[in-house]
């Protein structure tokens, strides 16, 4: 099998397997360049069983590991809405299509100093944020066509590995996600929030219809965000399909693996 057909809104798209294009960045366990928070690394180290390691090199019979990290701070990640709620809801039993819709596009930032927008108080003038003007600008050309998911990258990287001077979303930007009909989001920052916020987490629950949580949007505990997703060089913004790869486990965020595919 060589490529794929995909019925979307009347129209016939043709996908070729082989021209996915990985958006995740490899968690690497020897040199992990992302510990947000400051947390610990990510670890992995040879699993030990009476008086013998399981590593090859050191004598054992095979390799065989135990890793430890945090899908929220040491990768591309997937969150759903137990993020924010106190009931247990699992990434990998979210229901979305193998392949979406998807819309790619490059914003440009403001600083809070100068936006028109708005965020809580705990935004610093000198803050990045990704706006509704710069959003609205972006998808201008490109049409609302093609939005079950949107994957938005930024022009600024130089916020440090644990993650401080981040861009983050104004609370305009997000509310117009929703307007937009967005079930998945992929960004290439740590957060659509800053990260520290006071705990306030304005954009995470407006995102999942928990804006005023005595009336939920009970349509958006489908939706997912990803974070942290890298974008390789020469890829530019258009329509494609997406398919995101997540591991069975249980968990609010699981590391995943968003492809990316051109059609014609």
């Amino acid at each position: 099998m060589t490529r794929i057909e995909i019925v979307y809104r009347g129209r016939t798209h043709i996908i070729h397997h082989q021209e996915s294009i990985k958006l995740s960045a490899q968690l690497c366990f020897t040199d992990n360049a992302v510990n947000l928070y400051g947390i610990a690394p990510a670890y992995e180290a040879p699993l030990k069983y009476e008086n013998s390691q399981a590593r090859v090199t050191s004598g054992g019979a095979c390799n065989a590991s135990l890793i430890s990290f945090v899908p929220h701070c040491h990768g591309t990640h997937t969150e759903c809405i137990g993020h924010i709620l106190p009931e247990i809801h699992n990434v990998a039993d979210l229901s979305m299509p193998l392949f979406m819709a998807a819309t790619l596009i490059h914003v440009s930032l403001e600083r809070v100093s100068k936006m028109k927008d708005r965020y809580n108080t705990h935004a610093e003038d000198n803050d990045w944020i990704i706006t509704e003007e710069a959003i609205n600008h972006a998808l201008t050309p490109l049409g609302s066509d093609y939005l079950q998911a949107l994957v938005i990258t930024t022009d600024d990287k130089s916020w440090l590995p644990d993650g401080n001077g981040a861009p983050y979303f104004s609370h305009q930007a997000m509310e117009r996600v929703l307007q937009l009909g967005v079930q998945h989001l992929f960004v290439d920052i740590p957060s659509i929030d800053k990260l520290h916020d006071g705990g306030l987490m304005d954009n995470h629950r407006c995102f999942w219809g928990m804006a005023d949580p005595c009336n939920p949007i009970t349509e958006r505990r489908q939706a997912s965000v990803t974070e942290l997703i890298q974008l390789p060089e020469g890829i530019f913004p258009g329509h494609y399909f997406i398919s995101l790869q997540l591991p069975d486990l249980t968990g609010d965020a699981l590391p995943s693996k968003p492809l990316l595919f051109p059609f014609s």
